[in-house]
């Protein structure tokens, strides 16, 4: 698949998924949404595509509470997350 080639609103769908699943089997023994938010950034480079690593810096807090939302298996509010994904990557 070439990210290049997908439309913004399902690279941001897709892309924001795979973070969040990245971030839900917890990779990282220590400081966790900040390494899967600095893999974020190291990822969409490789695929050709800008994100907004101060954004997501500047908001941690939103970020890793959105980011528990999302991963709720009952009922997951992924909007939140998605409004931030969408504003690191648009607003670049």
């Amino acid at each position: 698949m070439k990210w290049s080639e997908i439309s913004v609103e399902d690279l941001i769908l897709l892309f924001s998924d795979l973070i969040a699943q990245l971030w839900l089997i917890h990779p990282f023994r220590e400081e966790n949404t900040r390494t899967a938010m600095r893999f974020a950034g190291l990822f969409a480079n490789a695929k050709g595509f800008s994100l907004n690593s101060k954004l997501l810096r500047d908001h941690a807090n939103y970020v890793r509470n959105s980011l528990v939302l999302y991963c709720v298996d009952e009922a997951p509010e992924k909007e939140h997350f998605l409004q931030i994904m969408t504003h690191a990557i648009n607003d670049f």
